[in-house]
């Protein structure tokens, strides 16, 4: 039997009654015409009745001696009850479907990736006049691409080309500048060039003529590639030297490291705290998990001029602090160690360390001295203008 009803009115509800005789009992009710849908005896003196919700109105106005208890509720009635005791709980699911959607659909960060400040800066203009901006709701497909050809059509002059990309909840954007080619008057070339002293090791020339082979050494200026190609007749094209190269140089490198090393990094965590200051002690509040050390920023909220109290919101920055205490061979290790970087990061051309060879070295009482010598293989090529020649002389 289905018992499911929209209505309450005519929601099914399942009673248990009690009493000295329950025949007896049924008669009465069913006289009165409240309809009895189902009857499940158990004894003598109580049975399961099914009746609608409606009926069950009519029966609790009659005083009688009989118990009367509620089992179950079924349809509109069972689905009300339902919602009333878990309504807290629906509540709160359909605030955070709310949310998630909401938040689902918001930009919370647009990222312009190239490498000119003004490329990037003209783009986020662009992208913010038409609505793409943090904590503006996401655009459909169909809305990007017209914001793509639209940025495209107004700086016909500055972009090749623009891709905006979804990625959860931020933008990237990928942008092509375009280069404006000047037109060749044949007047100018070039030739690439030795920019230091060194063994060459590798030579790439897409264009143009190799004047230098491999393992031969070379000075600075000396030309490598060059951009006038003899021909076989003896006649001379005048062209670009297109290409790379690359040679063994070397370099001579001092250095001090200490036997006892200190040094605070950051961790990249951080977290706002808010903080009481009074009579020079500090309260951070609701600061859970503290760092075990920080760096911070203050920013004051409140202060009384009179009092010796304030209220700050601290930017905390976790720190890691390390402590090392060296032998002199390891000391030599960490020294090279640090020389190799500190000369990687001040030359970009260089493509490989071959070898580090200790020259000096001088242990103090709290440091040691080192002269090292490196052998790397570096870009050495440079292009150099050809100068044109003055043919008009005799």
């Amino acid at each position: 039997m289905n018992y499911f009803s929209f209505s309450k009115r005519n929601s099914i509800i399942k009673i248990k009654v009690k009493g000295k005789n329950i025949n007896k009992y049924l008669k009465r009710i069913i006289k009165d015409n409240i309809n009895i849908i189902k009857y499940v005896p158990v004894s003598y003196n109580e049975a399961f009745l099914f009746l609608k919700y409606s009926d069950y109105l009519k029966l609790k106005k009659y005083k009688t001696i009989y118990k009367i208890n509620i089992i179950s509720k079924y349809g509109m009635l069972s689905f009300v009850e339902l919602i009333k005791k878990n309504i807290y709980m629906i509540l709160a699911l359909l605030i955070s479907i709310v949310l998630i959607y909401v938040l689902s659909n918001v930009i919370f960060s647009i990222n312009v990736i190239h490498s000119s400040d003004k490329i990037r800066t003209l783009i986020y203009e662009e992208l913010e006049e038409r609505g793409i901006k943090k904590y503006a709701f996401k655009k459909d497909f169909e809305q990007i691409e017209k914001i793509e050809d639209d940025i495209l059509k107004n700086n016909k002059d500055k972009l090749e080309w623009i891709e905006i990309t979804e990625n959860g909840c931020s933008y990237i954007i990928k942008v092509e500048e375009r280069k404006i080619n000047k037109e060749d008057s044949g007047e100018h070339h070039n030739n690439i060039i030795s920019s230091k002293n060194a063994i060459i090791s590798i030579i790439n020339a897409i264009s143009g003529e190799k004047l230098k082979k491999i393992n031969d050494y070379v000075t600075k200026g000396d030309i490598i590639i060059s951009g006038n190609i003899t021909k076989s007749d003896g006649s001379i094209i005048n062209g670009n030297a297109i290409g790379e190269v690359y040679g063994e140089v070397w370099y001579v490198i001092d250095i001090e490291y200490p036997y006892v090393y200190n040094e605070v990094k950051n961790t990249g965590k951080s977290k706002n705290v808010y903080v009481i200051n009074f009579l020079g002690k500090r309260f951070s509040l609701f600061n859970f998990k503290e760092f075990h050390t920080f760096n911070a920023t203050n920013k004051v909220i409140l202060e009384n001029r009179l009092l010796p109290i304030s209220l700050v919101k601290e930017k905390q920055y976790e720190t890691k602090i390390t402590n090392n205490i060296y032998t002199e061979e390891e000391a030599v290790v960490k020294a090279i160690e640090v020389a190799k970087n500190k000369l990687k990061l001040g030359n970009k051309n260089i493509k490989e360390i071959i070898e580090v060879t200790v020259l000096e070295k001088n242990m103090y009482s709290s440091k040691v001295g080192l002269k090292l010598f490196f052998n790397v293989i570096e870009n050495i090529g440079k292009s150099q203008k050809i100068e044109s020649l003055d043919t008009t002389k005799n």
